[in-house]
């Protein structure tokens, strides 16, 4: 027989568990998306701006010298703690992958730049009329 105060100690004990699991989670994803900004940031990308804000790195560009910052995406750190792109994600981040699913975040945002900038009609050529 289950005794009320017995269920009840066993649910708190349980609730307190996943409320240090959730707080650890998120301690290690922003440790992840600190290491990813600095990676993303150590070379200089043209018109390429990237922005760590709380459980966030935007993704942002300046088109044509435009004042503007146009948001392409953001890197966050899902629910199964991958390092997410929009539907594209990295392997599971545990202390011995979280330098490769870094790497693997580096190789995902180069084929969104080279994407962004492949997509960008050319500007327009000035033509010579020959006679």
């Amino acid at each position: 027989m289950v005794l009320l105060r017995e269920a009840l100690a066993a649910e708190r004990e349980k609730k307190k568990r996943e409320t240090e699991e959730t707080a650890t989670q998120r301690e290690v994803g922003r440790a992840v998306l600190q290491a990813l900004v600095q990676r993303l940031t150590a070379d200089s990308v043209p018109t390429w701006f990237f922005v760590l804000s709380d459980d966030e790195i935007s993704v942002l560009r300046v088109k044509n010298g435009a004042s503007a910052r146009d948001r392409v995406g953001s890197w966050v750190v899902d629910q199964e703690m991958r390092l997410a792109f929009g539907p594209q994600t990295t392997e599971w981040i545990t202390a011995e992958s979280w330098s490769r699913a870094v790497d693997e975040a580096v190789q995902i945002t180069a084929q969104v730049i080279v994407d962004a900038e492949t997509r960008e009609p050319s500007a327009p050529q000035l033509r010579v009329a020959h006679p």
